[in-house]
């Protein structure tokens, strides 16, 4: 007889209580003066989905179903989330791989225009376990179980993301951690 493992029970639990993403708390100051100090700016709790995707033609694609549980004040936005990824390569004629996802982000805001963060992601190995898309793990392109951390600044309409992030290879565990060391220039119009 199979034993389905305390982690799969705690994962759908953690993905049930972060399905309802309509559900929004704010915490208000009762004074509505308007010279309200840093230290007395409100607290936010909210709730929230996204669903990043990526196609890299000749290659394969990724679709991350994520929830998120948000809290945010004046210097700090700290994100806890946990989702579903499906994956595939063009070297899988079987279906895609479904793997859970968890993952943590926090930022602190250092001034009007920097702000240091840190981050996480667990990537479960697969579900359907007769799927191995070997090709993928450890690639950059394709998300991973990974840490990082980074320094971003914003000026204007312009941000410049400067970081390093270290992938694990936790599905295959045949090679050790890989560091890689990244920059972003976001330019808004």
């Amino acid at each position: 007889m199979n034993k389905i493992p305390f982690f799969t029970y705690s994962f759908g639990f953690i993905l049930f209580l972060l399905s309802f993403s309509s559900l929004i708390g704010q915490e208000t100051n009762e004074n509505l003066n308007e010279n309200i100090s840093p230290e007395e700016q409100p607290v936010h709790f909210y709730t929230s989905y996204s669903k990043p995707q990526n196609a890299i033609d000749g290659f394969g694609y990724y679709k991350l179903y994520n929830n998120t549980l948000n809290y945010e004040t004046n210097n700090w936005y700290i994100s806890l989330g946990a989702g579903l990824l499906e994956q595939n390569t063009i070297f899988n004629n079987k279906a895609p791989a479904f793997s859970g996802s968890l993952n943590a982000y926090f930022e602190y805001k250092i001034n009007n225009t920097f702000s240091f963060y840190l981050s996480g992601q667990y990537l479960t190995p697969s579900f359907n376990e007769e799927i191995n898309l070997q090709d993928i793990y450890m690639h950059p392109l394709f998300p991973q179980t990974e840490l990082g951390t980074g320094l971003k600044g914003n000026f204007n309409n312009v941000t410049l993301d400067v970081g390093a992030r270290t992938i694990f290879n936790t599905q295959l565990n045949s090679q050790g951690p890989s560091t890689i060391l990244n920059s972003k220039l976001s330019i808004g119009f």
